[in-house]
């Protein structure tokens, strides 16, 4: 570094060449020429002197200049004067200046030095630190010219040790540049975003690289193949301001946004059929894509009988056809339906086998008071107890399916997804024909079935069955039916009471009036001829009364 202090210094030691004045004194006069590499200075008193030309830019001839007298000749033996000192004073002042006011002062860039550079503040050199560089990534050098503060000046060192900071300056022009973007924006303005960042969730994008906002994934397009993972460090990108945060400067943008919006622009309506792509499968259905929009099929909607299987169904990348069932446009929501677009099953079924017909099926299933037909085809019937039999004492529906798997039905109608079946159908109703027949005081044939403790059933018909208490079934006096009944017995009884389809029988009421039937045919074959007959009648009349009344 050249030591101009000291050069001033230097000239106030040697000797005077010109009478008027002394070494390192101050002289004023004007330029009257300037040649090769000098400027002649008309100092007065009939006397010239030289001053290098290239301390006089921004003179010219004639202008007035002051300079400090040298006490030495150049070549040609004019006297030498010298602006530098005077500069060097002039601008060790003015940083000073600088310094106690807090103002920034030009710069010059002389070049890069260890830890730092070497700049020039209007003839005084000074010092840069890398940290006070203010350079950003990937920059080397600050410009050949810019503005510094001084941090710190030592007048006692020689030269003056003087320490400056562009970082400061630049940190005051990058927060005066975002006050002023930012004042500039305003929510739904496009504007040019340089990529900064990119992130999982997004990227960050900045303003002229001073004000830095968030581009969300989310809203980076509406087509959702679309990845933020496309952009570059370094993109220029078109984006919009989503929303801004002023006080704490945060900024949200939208490219998405500058795309026309898929729900608004979409044609479809509820009802319409449409081509979809399975772009995803989960717990609950399918996630389908139409164009750009995102829709659903839920489970329940992909199959009439086996939604269950959609999983297997269906694989991610197929094409399929579907019927729009909701659209809400204001809230996005699109759901769509696979089985809507073909006729439940059961239905054709019933198209092709009304009600009232004879269908054959296959029994798959049987529970407590249903079973469960295959009818082919992926149609399913279901036959319920009361449509399986006529007899209400039958309460598990495997009494009346025993045996045969493969059996005829009648086709009843619909029931949920399934076709409802009967058997008892193929018969009129007993109990309608048993009342037209029988009231109380009928005898009927009967067959034992089952023997408890308190009496035995009987069955009238298949579909009919009645009860005789332990104390119908004989005159006699009996423990248990089993005293006078066996299992699969045919006899006949008596009714003697019906209630709703309870049906009371007896047989000692058979054997009373057996009995009763019996005197009477005696009584008619006896001819009274005395006394002693005519009492005997009495008497059997007497028995037949007192049989009646036990």
């Amino acid at each position: 570094m050249e030591n101009f202090q000291s050069e001033f210094e230097k000239l106030l030691e040697e000797s005077q060449d010109i009478p008027y004045y002394s070494k390192g004194e101050k002289v004023t006069g004007v330029i009257v020429r300037i040649q090769d590499d000098y400027a002649f200075v008309d100092i007065g008193q009939k006397t010239e002197v030289a001053i290098n030309k290239n301390e006089i830019n921004g003179f010219k001839e004639g202008d007035q200049i002051t300079a400090v007298y040298l006490g030495r000749r150049n070549k040609d033996g004019y006297q030498l004067i010298s602006r530098k000192p005077l500069i060097f004073e002039e601008a060790l002042n003015k940083i000073e200046e600088s310094l106690k006011n807090n103002n920034k002062i030009n710069a010059k860039l002389e070049r890069k030095i260890n830890k730092g550079f070497l700049v020039e503040l209007g003839g005084v050199k000074a010092f840069l630190p890398f940290s006070e560089s203010g350079l950003r990534k990937g920059e080397d050098l600050p410009p050949p010219e810019f503005e510094v503060y001084v941090l710190r000046l030592d007048k006692n060192r020689k030269p003056p040790g003087i320490v400056v900071s562009r970082k400061k300056v630049i940190e005051e022009e990058i927060n005066s540049k975002r006050e002023e973007i930012f004042n500039l924006l305003e929510e739904g303005k496009e504007v040019k975003g340089r990529v900064e960042k990119i992130q999982e969730n997004g990227a960050v994008l900045s303003l002229e690289r001073i004000v830095f906002g968030f581009l969300p994934r989310s809203l980076y397009s509406w087509d959702k193949d679309k990845n933020i993972n496309e952009l570059s460090v370094g993109d220029e990108i078109d984006v919009v301001v989503k929303s801004i945060d002023r006080e704490n400067k945060k900024i949200i943008f939208s490219k998405r946004d500058l795309e026309p919006d898929p729900w608004q622009v979409f044609d479809g309506n509820v009802g319409d059929t449409v081509e979809v792509e399975v772009k995803d499968i989960n717990d609950f259905g399918l996630i389908v894509k139409i164009g750009l929009l995102e829709g659903f099929i839920h489970k329940s909607e992909t199959s009439h009988i086996k939604p269950e299987n959609y999983k297997t169904q269906f694989k991610k990348g197929q094409r399929l056809n579907a019927k729009i069932i909701e659209l809400d446009r204001s809230n996005r929501r699109l759901k769509l339906s696979i089985k809507a677009l073909v006729p439940h099953p059961v239905d054709k079924f019933l198209q092709d086998n009304p009600e009232g017909s004879t269908v054959e099926g296959k029994v798959k299933d049987i529970k407590n008071k249903l079973a469960l037909i295959d009818l082919g085809k992926d149609v399913e019937g279901v036959l319920y107890l009361e449509d399986a039999t006529w007899n209400p004492k039958i309460k598990n529906i495997s009494q009346v399916l025993k045996g045969k798997r493969v059996r005829e039905f009648k086709v009843l109608g619909k029931e949920k997804d399934k076709v409802r079946l009967g058997l008892k159908q193929f018969r009129e109703n007993p109990w309608e024909e048993f009342f037209s027949k029988y009231s109380v005081g009928d005898v009927v044939k009967v067959k034992v079935k089952k023997l408890i403790e308190r009496g035995a059933f009987v069955d009238i018909n298949e579909d009919i069955e009645g009860f005789i208490p332990l104390g119908e079934i004989s005159k006699e006096k009996i423990e248990i039916p089993s005293d006078k009944l066996s299992l699969g017995q045919e006899l006949e009884a008596k009714i003697i009471k019906i209630k709703d389809h309870d049906i009371i029988l007896s047989i000692k009421a058979l054997e009373k009036d057996k009995e009763k039937r019996e005197i009477e045919e005696v009584m008619k074959k006896v001819k009274p001829k005395g006394d002693g007959l005519a009492t005997l009648g009495e008497i059997l009349k007497d028995k037949l009364k007192g049989e009646n009344k036990a």
